[in-house]
């Protein structure tokens, strides 16, 4: 695989994804308050974390540090749990992050960044992180990148539509094949997620921003929990 997962699939376009994502310079995290299509930032999550090293090599499957390289689907018999849970208004983490949304684009289709900085003195790893956040419905091209060396992650990932032109979307960062340094990011540096889809007048850039919750893994448990709960697909590599 490229560098880049998307909904529909992970195969030779995941270069065009990160086209489409319109990547520019990540700079401090701050927002251009004055540019209507950029939020301002928020932070969330304590300055200080205890995040689990994992042991293995590149394509050591049985051992940690590929510990989400495969993945299965975890399919609901009944509604998704998403949808009566009480719904995230205010951005929550459980690491130090900064973050702000950007969106590229017109009325008819467009790419919206979450925008994270690293604000505490530690290096985390994105490896197997959860984001449960809510956005327009029907979006697609969805891809990770970040400021320093990064390879190879796909997704655990689910949408979930709420009738109202919105849906809950929740992903779970995998990567596979790449050495530890490449699923993390320093202090002070940055990482996006980023989605396509045309544009609603349901929810706003600010909205969108404040309903995200993202869950590092700091135990190497993979945030299995979270996937299984709310019954994520794993994504075709």
């Amino acid at each position: 695989m490229h560098a880049a997962s998307t909904r529909r699939g992970l195969g030779a376009s995941l270069a065009t994804v990160l086209l489409l994502a319109g990547i520019a310079a990540f700079g401090s995290g701050n927002a251009a308050v004055a540019d209507p299509n950029t939020t301002s930032a928020v932070s969330a999550g304590p300055a200080a974390f205890t995040q689990a090293v994992p042991t293995g090599d590149p394509s050591q499957y049985n051992l940690p540090l590929e510990r989400c390289a495969n993945g299965v689907n975890f399919p609901l018999s009944g509604a998704n749990p998403v949808l009566s849970e009480p719904v995230t208004t205010q951005f929550a983490s459980n690491v130090a992050l900064s973050q702000y949304v950007n969106f590229s684009g017109n009325q008819y289709y467009g790419n919206w960044q979450f925008v994270f900085t690293n604000t505490s003195s530690q290096v985390l790893s994105t490896d197997c992180a959860v984001l449960v956040f809510r956005a327009p419905s029907g979006s697609d091209n969805h891809g990770y990148t970040s400021t320093q060396q990064y390879g190879h992650p796909q997704q655990d990932y689910l949408e979930v539509p709420r009738g109202d032109g919105t849906s809950f979307y929740i992903a779970r960062i995998d990567f596979h094949d790449v050495p530890l340094v490449q699923r993390q990011v320093s202090p002070g540096q940055s990482f996006t997620y980023s989605l396509g889809g045309i544009p609603n007048s349901a929810i706003t850039l600010s909205q969108i921003r404040d309903s995200l919750k993202f869950t590092a893994d700091l135990d190497l448990k993979a945030n299995q929990s979270l996937v299984v709960h709310y019954g994520t697909n794993r994504l075709t590599n």
